[in-house]
C-alpha cells in the first residue's frame, strides 16, 4: 500500500490494480495493518501528516520534501502518536531535540536521522515508490506479514518475549505453500514464484 500527499490531503492515485494506494487519517491503523505500507513524501509533512508518514513501514522522500513537528510553536503537544514513533526511530536525545525545538528538516537531513529510507528527485518519487511496492508484492506475503507483526512487537518486548512471539508464528510460514516454493526454487536455482495460492 502506498500513501502519498498532494495539496493538503492524501490522495488515491495509481494505474496498477495490483497496488493499493489509499487514504487514512489514523496512524495506528497504518501501523497495525498486516500489509506493508509505503509513504511517498512529496512536500511538507508536519503534525498529523508527519505522523502518518512515520507510521508507514517504508518512507521515500522527494529531495524537495520537508518534515517535522511544530506543535510547541502553538503551545500544543504532538498528535497522533508522533512522539512515540520518533522515539522508536531516533531514541530519546534526538527526539527531545527534534520536538522541543520544533524542527522542520529537509529530506537529506531526515535521511541522516533515519526518518526516511530513501531520497529521490521529485519526478522519480512515485516511480520509485511503485517499483518498491511491486518488489514487496512479489515476496512471500504470508511470511512477510507475519514478520512485520513480529518486528513491531519486538520493539516493545524483551529478548525472550520476541523469541516466543516469532516462534509462535513460524509454523504458519513453515507449512505454507510459499515455503515449499522457496525451497523448490533454491534447489532448481531459479527465482521463486511466490503467492500462486492467491490465484487458486
Amino acid at each position: 500500500m502506498i500513501q502519498t500527499g498532494e495539496f493538503r490531503g492524501f490522495e488515491v492515485s495509481t494505474e496498477d490494480p495490483g497496488i493499493l494506494v489509499i487514504t487514512f487519517n489514523r496512524p495506528d491503523r497504518l501501523n497495525g495493518m498486516d500489509k506493508l505500507t509505503i509513504a511517498a513524501m512529496n512536500g511538507v509533512a508536519v503534525q498529523t501528516g508527519f505522523s502518518l508518514a512515520l507510521s508507514c513501514d517504508f518512507r521515500i522522500a522527494s529531495s524537495a520534501a520537508r518534515m517535522g513537528s511544530g506543535t510547541l510553536r502553538f503551545g500544543l503537544l504532538p498528535d497522533e502518536g508522533g512522539h512515540y514513533l520518533l522515539l522508536q526511530m531516533m531514541g530519546l536525545p534526538k527526539t527531545m531535540d527534534f520536538l522541543m525545538r520544533g524542527r522542520l528538516v529537509p529530506a537529506g537531513e531526515a535521511l541522516e536521522l533515519g526518518l526516511v529510507h530513501e531520497v529521490v528527485e521529485p519526478d522519480e518519487l512515485m516511480p520509485r515508490a511503485m517499483d518498491l511496492a511491486r518488489e514487496l508484492a512479489n515476496g512471500p506475503q504470508v511470511a512477510m506479514r507475519l514478520l512485520k507483526r513480529s518486528l513491531y512487537n519486538a520493539a516493545d518486548q524483551t529478548w525472550e518475549q520476541s523469541l516466543e512471539d516469532i516462534a509462535a508464528r513460524t509454523p504458519m510460514a513453515d507449512h505454507h505453500p510459499d515455503s515449499r516454493e522457496g525451497v523448490a526454487a533454491f534447489r532448481a536455482k531459479r527465482k521463486p514464484a511466490f503467492n500462486a495460492w492467491l490465484e487458486e
